[in-house]
């Protein structure tokens, strides 16, 4: 069983995964398990009745109501250099799923520094030609 264990670790370790506690509202710790590095980013919808949240990947949540926050973690793409960009997208709704508008934050990561956390406040949506906004 010792042995099982051991090796679990050692192949963790050679993949490069990381943990990164971030804080909860009531005191404890939230902790994920990346095994490349990532973000975690804590959004804050301060906007939009309804945000939906979005990577190149497709949607991580939907329906984060107002007033409400959220853990997301984003890991990058292995292979793809030392310094990495990753976008994360909130689209506002209405109660009747009417579009607001939307928001992109891109957080910048390097291999030599490892994972982070982040919190993103969505405090305003766009819409082409200046349009958009809350309500």
């Amino acid at each position: 069983m010792a042995r099982v264990f051991l090796l679990a670790l050692v192949v963790v370790l050679m993949v490069g995964c990381v943990a990164i506690p971030v804080g909860r509202s009531n005191g404890g710790m939230q902790l994920f398990i990346m095994y490349q590095v990532g973000m975690v980013v804590r959004v804050v919808n301060n906007c939009a009745p309804f945000l939906d949240l979005e990577t190149v990947n497709g949607v991580l949540v939907q329906g984060l109501p107002y007033g409400s926050s959220v853990t997301v973690p984003m890991v990058s793409e292995p292979f793809s250099g030392s310094y990495r960009q990753m976008s994360l997208t909130a689209k506002g709704y209405t109660a009747n799923r009417e579009y607001l508008g939307s928001l992109t934050a891109t957080f910048q990561l390097s291999t030599y520094d490892g994972s982070r956390s982040a919190v993103w406040e969505v405090d305003h949506l766009r819409l082409p030609n200046g349009r958009g906004g809350c309500r």
